[in-house]
């Protein structure tokens, strides 16, 4: 029940003279219109006059920050139409956040954190069906503030959060999956769970992450939130090689023929970088025989590549690519088979249209910018036999990487050092004088590279 505050209804002196005039006007109004409201809708309760002018002495108050004279009425709102208005939920849980933070007393503290939970607990019977903060929304924010006030009691946090996300699902906040597997990790290390259980809440977490940024791939809040969940599952020690294999393995026999638990396996031992393991292998063979799925030729093509059987490689990223247009890992493929063709079959026309491939799905990565820009290079021989147009490629080439810097800060350094390196190769500025060009100039290079660039000559 809510305690913590002074229960008393009377009205401070200084407040009297505004709150005449305003509730004067406002009861008149809120009573004409109470009959009629009550008579289609329970909302106000069994006395609806006495609802209504309780809820507005509190939200004036309220509306001034004036806490400490909003809560007597706020009481009284509660105890007699607590379905009024979720906003009635919502602003008591404020006040006592702001309560609980300013009280330097432990034991009051205490009542005011039970009360705090309370409110939660309440909100939750009587808006447990609301469109927008159903009850698995009240039992995530109840959960985040148990830990932030009661961080001893991690373990029932996290169940709260479980069932929270049991019934959210893909609604689930980027804060609540993060804050799951933060409470699943230290669960885990304090030998409260097992290694499954923190395999099993990590996937559940990142189905909810990606479900949400597949939707949209900018969202900062989930973005984050799968850094998260990635460092507090590497960090857990349940997504070792040695875990996985040991989990994993003696059920294999059993399970080959379950789709199900072979994409769950498939997917967490490559995360965890055990691709090397022959579990891994064994279980991406037996899932692409029972359903060629962009994810087991993902696996099996991550195999060969092990396995430096880059035609069999090649092979399985194609069909990855064909059976995953929707897949997040998309770019990643694209990506993969753009290095293949470049370093291993010299198909450099072939590997730069992977790589914008790569790009157009997900442009923000530099990566297959550093890439294209290495393939220039790599060609430059190939464009003209005249010395100087060769010497141009290396402006196509510097054009990528500083594209790559600007777009993705993770390849800054990388493509700080290519710049620096191909700079040297420029043409110089006699050169570019005898050809009657100046820095800033626009120029085509040639071939099929065919693409524009800004003159910059190399001052020796």
């Amino acid at each position: 029940m809510i305690s913590g505050f002074k229960n008393t209804s009377t009205i401070n002196d200084k407040f009297l003279p505004i709150m005449k005039a305003r509730l004067f006007a406002l009861t008149l109004v809120l009573l004409m219109i109470a009959g009629p409201l009550a008579a289609q809708n329970d909302k106000l309760g069994d006395d609806p006059d006495q609802c209504l002018m309780n809820y507005s002495l509190y939200r004036e108050f309220y509306k001034q920050d004036n806490y400490k004279d909003a809560l007597p009425w706020w009481k009284k709102t509660i105890e007699t139409c607590p379905k009024y208005s979720v906003n009635l939920w919502i602003n008591g849980e404020i006040m006592y956040k702001t309560r609980i933070e300013g009280e330097a007393d432990a034991a009051k503290q205490a009542i005011l954190i039970d009360s705090l939970m309370w409110i939660y607990d309440q909100r939750a019977i009587h808006f447990k069906d609301h469109p927008t903060y159903p009850e698995g929304y009240v039992l995530g924010q109840k959960a985040i503030s148990i830990l932030k006030y009661r961080k001893e009691d991690y373990q029932t946090a996290y169940e709260i959060l479980k069932k929270s996300i049991e019934l959210m699902g893909p609604r689930s906040s980027a804060a609540v999956i993060l804050t799951y597997m933060q409470t699943s990790r230290q669960l885990f290390l304090d030998g409260m769970i097992d290694a499954e259980q923190v395999l099993n809440d990590y996937e559940i977490t990142m189905e909810v992450a990606e479900a949400n940024l597949k939707l949209t791939p900018d969202d900062e809040g989930f973005t984050m939130a799968v850094d998260g969940i990635e460092s507090y599952f590497s960090t857990s020690g349940a997504a070792n090689c040695d875990a996985l294999i040991s989990l994993y393995g003696p059920k294999f026999s059993a399970l080959k023929d379950d789709i199900e638990w072979l994409n769950k396996i498939t997917k967490q031992i490559r995360r965890a970088g055990c691709t090397d393991s022959n579990l891994f292998a064994d279980a991406s063979e037996a899932l692409y025989a029972l359903d060629p799925s962009a994810e087991a030729a993902y696996n099996l093509a991550a195999i060969f590549l092990r396995r430096e059987d880059w035609s069999k490689a090649s092979e399985y990223l194609e069909n990855a690519i064909e059976l995953g247009k929707e897949s997040p890992e998309l770019a990643d493929m694209y990506y993969q088979l753009a290095m293949l063709n470049f370093q291993h079959f010299k198909e450099y026309q072939k590997a730069r249209s992977l790589a914008l491939n790569a790009i157009e799905t997900r442009p923000n990565w530099g990566k297959p910018y550093l890439l294209i820009g290495q393939i220039y290079i790599a060609v430059r021989d190939q464009i003209s036999s005249d010395d100087f147009e060769r010497k141009t490629v290396f402006w196509a080439a510097v054009d990528k990487f500083i594209k790559a810097r600007s777009v993705d800060p993770d390849v800054s350094d990388e493509a700080k050092t290519l710049i620096d390196t191909y700079s040297g190769y420029f043409p110089t500025n006699e050169e570019c004088f005898f050809r009657t060009m100046k820095d800033g100039d626009q120029y085509r290079v040639g071939g099929w590279i065919n693409e524009s660039t800004t003159v910059r000559s190399r001052k020796l």
